[in-house]
């Protein structure tokens, strides 16, 4: 099983998976450098550059990467394709694409520590089902729930006392399931309890 390293910096999941996969191929492969410049431009959310990028590489890469994007960060990949379906090959990057500033935010995701590496990681084959969100809205997320909102410099939740805060702000708040508020919160706590139970490596969860 794959793992990729926690970092702290806004990346998306995509982002994180196609730098792991560059850097298990390694340096010596011919598409080490398309994926590590892929992986760049879409942190950066250089969405123009980007789908030039892999409109230029070989077939395999190129898929590769539409893939990923595809699966890890289908907003972003919605915006460079549109709603076009089908063979990744045959597609065509939309016209309107623009380079951007990087993208602030952060997406909710499940950790385990890989304690001979002493590093954060996730697996490769974790999808997340929360929408990506603003550093704004994921620390007033936190500080409703009584967590520390400073999840930018802060290591990962663990996972129980993350469901056990969600779970107390809804018994305390049933009066206001009707709110988005609460919803939200619902929403979390049934992402956290769909990662326990179908990633028991998974010990906990951090917005990143």
């Amino acid at each position: 099983m794959r793992f990729h390293e926690f970092k702290a910096d806004g990346s998306t999941l995509a982002v994180r998976t196609i730098n792991r996969y560059a850097d298990e191929i390694g340096k010596d492969s011919m598409d080490y450098d398309m994926f590590k410049k892929s992986a760049e431009l879409l942190d950066k959310q250089m969405l123009a550059s980007l789908a030039k990028h892999i409109n230029d590489a070989d077939t395999s890469p190129r898929e590769y990467v539409m893939k990923v994007i595809a699966k890890r960060d289908p907003d972003t990949f919605k915006k460079m394709y549109g709603d076009q379906d089908g063979y990744f090959s045959l597609m065509k990057p939309r016209k309107d694409l623009t380079d951007s500033e990087i993208r602030e935010g952060a997406t909710f995701t499940g950790y385990y520590k890989d304690e001979q590496r002493d590093v954060w990681t996730f697996p490769d084959e974790m999808e997340t089902k929360t929408p990506h969100r603003s550093n704004f809205a994921a620390r007033e997320f936190l500080s409703r729930i009584g967590l520390d909102p400073n999840f930018e410099d802060n290591a990962p939740i663990p996972l129980d006392q993350f469901i056990k805060a969600t779970r107390a702000y809804m018994e305390k708040n049933v009066a206001d399931k009707d709110t988005n508020e609460y919803d939200e919160v619902e929403m979390y706590d049934q992402e956290a309890l769909r990662m326990k139970a179908n990633h028991k490596e998974i010990t906990h969860v951090q917005f990143a």
